[in-house]
């Protein structure tokens, strides 16, 4: 599985746009209504974290787990939803090891991973579309406000 260059500068672009966006949004439901809106992806994992296509954590603890369990039974689950639902119960693990780095998730696990993304498409030629992610080093906070 190759891709081209500028598939990997459009991710960078894509993220940059994302968070300079400012939705209005009274609660996190609106705010995932508005992201599908604009045609970004999301899902909440069952840790209450929001993950967005390109399937990139885009906030962590963005909503408590309880909260979570309701927005997740109103949403279809995503073809990665096992594997972003693993990642998001071992972020803190899977953090200090690959920490700022790619990976690549298949069947629960991390399979390969990589400083670049194209390094890691390199690597993964074998797996049948595993989730590919890249980990941060630190905490995703996203600010945004919404009225209770």
């Amino acid at each position: 599985m190759k891709l081209p260059v500028t598939t990997f500068e459009k991710i960078g672009d894509f993220k940059n746009v994302i968070e300079s966006m400012s939705i209005e949004a009274q609660s996190p439901t609106e705010f995932l209504a508005a992201l599908e809106r604009i045609g970004i992806g999301s899902y909440v994992t069952e840790e209450g974290h929001l993950m967005i296509r390109y399937w990139q954590i885009g906030a962590e603890d963005f909503v408590p787990p309880e909260q979570a369990s309701i927005i997740r039974t109103s949403r279809p689950l995503p073809d990665q939803g096992d594997n972003m639902d693993w990642l998001s119960k071992n972020l803190q693990t899977i953090r200090q090891e690959y920490g700022g780095k790619w990976v690549a998730v298949y069947n629960e696990r991390i399979v390969a991973s990589s400083s670049t993304l194209p390094d890691l498409m390199n690597q993964i030629e074998e797996y049948d579309r595993p989730l590919i992610t890249l980990i941060p080093a630190g905490p995703v906070i996203w600010t945004f406000t919404y009225a209770l």
